[in-house]
């Protein structure tokens, strides 16, 4: 979608938009052109300024130069005249489009000069056309602060055990999900989560088919982790402004393809217009949520406190950057690519990281009805493998990891990133691991190999002090 729309009163004004154009490529700002004249489309023009969903608007005119001035009457967004030399020197423009009525402003820029309103497009745009030249080499240099984060929980964490005595809740706060016990034989357990900055390469992209089964996907991957089957889901969607029926769609059909690999129905949502809190790119901001219900008997609930020394990890791999790790890896990519670009491996940018995140439900249905004891079960996300720790302060050594996929080499390469800094932000190739005991680790191995291609990535050592360790690539996280 383009954030510029650029007015021409005639064709014969096609050298001055060419100015315009260029510099607007050359800061790659999308945009679009219409000729209409003020004075003798009056409607045409009335059409295309309410129509439009870009962000700036220029226009070009001479003589009595009327277009910008009609059209800063019909909108509240910025709008630019560029006055053309058509006869006294273009001074008759000039004068035209200056002089606008108080509650109908319109910024000037010089006779001809379509590059300057192209400039000042951009500025009111906060485009500089400047590379970034310093990328981020980490999550906080990127704008995403852990540590503040961690704060951030830890009071809201002390409120939220608080309100434990309400009910009998089986988990302690900071895990994947909790349940509250509602008989002697069943569990009811919630969680919640969103789709988080990916969205905004979905907007750049102008492609929402799969951000609704991430939304799904970082929902029920969650429940598993403690051991609930997920059996309904609802979403929450809040918009800049009513979204297309096209853009709905693709998202709503994203949902539905995410709840039908968890098997799941939609049992509702809810939407919302927000103009004043939600900002995205073109017009199309949104942000994604939803939240996942699912039973359990008690007795099926596990959060790693049986977790024993020798226990096996099983990594199960991930569909590539799924919803983490996205204000970081957006920053480092897009500071060397467009996002139309292609990688070296031949996927356009927008593809590989719009691949929808993995759903882990029917490798968890089928350790259940294999009857297999599932000690522990972290979901890779935000964080990265720190969220092993969630199982219990155990020392995770982890002697067999898989190839690293392309997509975090190329990150790494291109932000110069430290490989801790990278395990402790994405991936890295596996979405889930599964903690389970020596002398079932073979079994759990056939099962889940039946439906995926998993592996046995290390062991569980019982330690008073947490740690990951990735021997083969001498890294640890603590």
């Amino acid at each position: 979608m383009s954030r510029v729309l650029i007015i021409a009163g005639s064709k014969s004004d096609e050298s001055i938009v060419e100015k315009a154009t260029i510099v607007l490529d050359e800061l790659d700002i999308s945009y679009r052109v219409e000729f209409a004249s003020a004075h003798r489309e009056p409607e045409r023009v009335k059409q295309i300024v309410t129509n439009s969903t870009e962000e700036v608007i220029i226009c070009i005119a001479g003589l009595a130069a009327a277009l910008p001035g009609v059209v800063a009457s019909y909108t509240s967004k910025p709008v630019i005249g560029v006055p053309v030399d058509v006869r006294l020197d273009g001074l008759d423009a000039l004068l035209s489009i200056m002089q606008m009525p108080k509650g109908v402003p319109v910024a000037t820029v010089g006779i001809d000069n379509g590059q300057n309103a192209a400039y000042l497009a951009a500025r009111i745009l906060k485009v500089n056309g400047i590379k970034e030249t310093k990328i981020p080499k980490s999550y906080s240099e990127a704008g995403v602060d852990e540590a503040r984060v961690a704060d951030i929980l830890k009071t809201i964490g002390t409120y939220v055990r608080k309100s434990f005595d309400q009910g009998e809740v089986t988990h302690d706060f900071g895990h994947y999900a909790n349940t509250t016990r509602i008989s002697d034989d069943l569990s009811l357990a919630l969680s919640t989560d969103g789709v988080g900055s990916k969205v905004i390469v979905a907007e750049l992209a102008g492609k929402y088919d799969t951000i609704g089964i991430d939304c799904v996907a970082m929902n029920v991957n969650d429940l598993i982790c403690i051991g609930a089957t997920p059996v309904g889901f609802v979403d929450y969607l809040a918009m800049e402004r009513p979204l297309s029926e096209n853009v709905i769609k693709e998202i709503a059909k994203g949902l539905l393809e995410g709840c039908r690999i968890a098997g799941v129905p939609i049992l509702g949502g809810e939407t919302a217009i927000l103009p004043d809190m939600i900002r995205g790119v073109n017009n199309h901001g949104l942000d994604l949520a939803g939240t996942a219900v699912g039973i359990a008997k008690p007795s099926d609930l596990f959060n790693g406190e049986t977790i024993e020394s020798g226990d096996v990890m099983i990594g199960i791999s991930s569909s590539g950057l799924h919803s983490n790790g996205f204000t970081l890896a957006r920053k480092v990519l897009l500071s060397k690519y467009k996002i139309t670009d292609k990688l070296p491996w031949g996927l356009p940018v927008a593809e590989e990281l719009l691949r929808p995140t993995r759903i882990y439900v029917p490798h968890f249905r089928i350790l259940q009805e294999m009857n297999i004891k599932i000690r522990g079960m972290a979901h890779i996300t935000g964080s990265g493998y720190r969220k092993l720790l969630r199982l219990g302060p155990n020392r995770y050594r982890i002697d067999n990891f898989p190839k690293i996929p392309l997509i975090f080499q190329l990150i790494r390469e291109i932000g110069n990133i430290e490989l801790a800094e990278m395990f402790s932000t994405f991936n890295m190739g596996i979405g889930l691991v599964v903690v389970v005991s020596e002398s079932n680790c073979q079994q759990a191995l056939d099962a889940l190999n039946s439906i995926d291609k998993v592996e046995c990535i290390g062991q569980v050592e019982k330690s008073g002090k947490g740690s990951i360790e990735f021997t083969q690539f001498g890294v640890t996280i603590e």
